[in-house]
């Protein structure tokens, strides 16, 4: 039962900071989808390149995450 417990911490501790982190990117750059227009149509630089591939990371973990615990996205 004890491992279940740390578990429990570590998936609440990982899914803490991966919000962090598109919490940090939201404020820096606003929604994810004017990032990657930019990324995609316009000029941008290494750190905005750099930071739109650790934010679609960030989002793929957390998307995969509710998958496999059964929680449906905030946005549907």
């Amino acid at each position: 039962m004890e491992i279940r417990k740390k578990m429990g911490e570590k998936i609440i501790e990982y899914v803490g900071k991966k919000e962090e982190v598109i919490r940090k990117f939201e404020m820096k750059y606003g929604p994810f989808s004017k990032l990657k227009e930019k990324i995609i149509n316009d000029e941008h630089g290494w750190e905005e390149e750099r930071d739109f591939f650790e934010w679609e990371a960030a989002i793929t973990e957390m998307d995969k995450l509710r998958r496999i615990l059964g929680i449906k996205s905030e946005d549907q």
